[in-house]
């Protein structure tokens, strides 16, 4: 587990238990910048691919 997904099980437990009274947008906020970070690395290496594709196909029309 990372930092993130321990500070969001935190924020959780404090949210239950009325320690904290945060929005629960704010008590996910660490799962979902994490998620959103995951994500655009996932983009990033699909376009990578596609581009790595697309060029052997044109290296092999000539």
């Amino acid at each position: 587990m990372g930092i993130a997904e321990v500070l969001t099980i935190v924020f959780i437990v404090l949210k239950l238990t009325n320690v904290i009274a945060w929005s629960w947008w704010l008590v996910l906020l660490p799962a979902i910048i994490s998620f959103s970070i995951y994500a655009l690395i996932l983009v990033m290496k699909l376009v990578m691919v596609m581009i790595a594709v697309v060029a052997v196909k044109k290296r092999k029309e000539l």
